[in-house]
């Protein structure tokens, strides 16, 4: 009875497999484009996010070339626009930032030369790009702000999907 059994598993498998093989080439080519839709449909860059009378914006990411890092991992390039609209001198930059993925994963920022900080006056503006250190195959990524939690006024934080990241040219 077994016997049967399994033989008549393995018989409709296999109909099953080369009934269908045939468009499995088109479904996949479907199922990434539509993937792909998603993530870009779901991103928050270029969206402005206000803390602490800050008005931050994520205006681009991108995966750059760089030797230095293990083979499993890529660097991610952030690009910040961050404008005091306060009254007072607030200091920020990149280590104030992490990269966080859909598994909980947390990425701190990578000791590179050109992370953006400073002090930024009041009324004025600060452009520049954070670098962090990421598994190349990271997915579905949220920049999240870590300074954000004054627990003096709020326990409110800022978080900005950036999906998954375009890779280097």
């Amino acid at each position: 009875m077994k016997k049967l059994l399994m033989t008549g598993l393995t018989i409709g498998a296999l109909l099953g497999t080369v009934a269908c093989s045939n468009t499995a080439d088109n479904n996949d080519n479907k199922a990434a484009q539509t993937q792909t839709q998603k993530e870009t449909t779901k991103t928050e860059i270029n969206q402005e996010k206000t803390i602490n009378n800050m008005a931050m914006k994520i205006t681009s990411d991108n995966i750059v070339n760089d030797d230095t890092l293990k083979n499993d991992q890529s660097l991610l390039a952030v690009h910040f626009t961050i404008k005091n609209n306060g009254k007072v001198d607030y200091g920020v930059g990149a280590g104030d930032f992490y990269i966080q993925d859909s598994k909980g994963n947390k990425y701190k920022m990578y000791g590179h030369e050109d992370n953006f900080g400073d002090v930024i006056k009041p009324g004025k503006t600060l452009q520049g790009i954070g670098y962090y250190a990421i598994p190349k195959d990271a997915t579905n990524l949220t920049v999240v702000y870590d300074k954000a939690v004054d627990t003096s006024k709020n326990d409110k934080t800022l978080e900005w999907n950036i999906g998954t990241p375009k890779t280097a040219k």
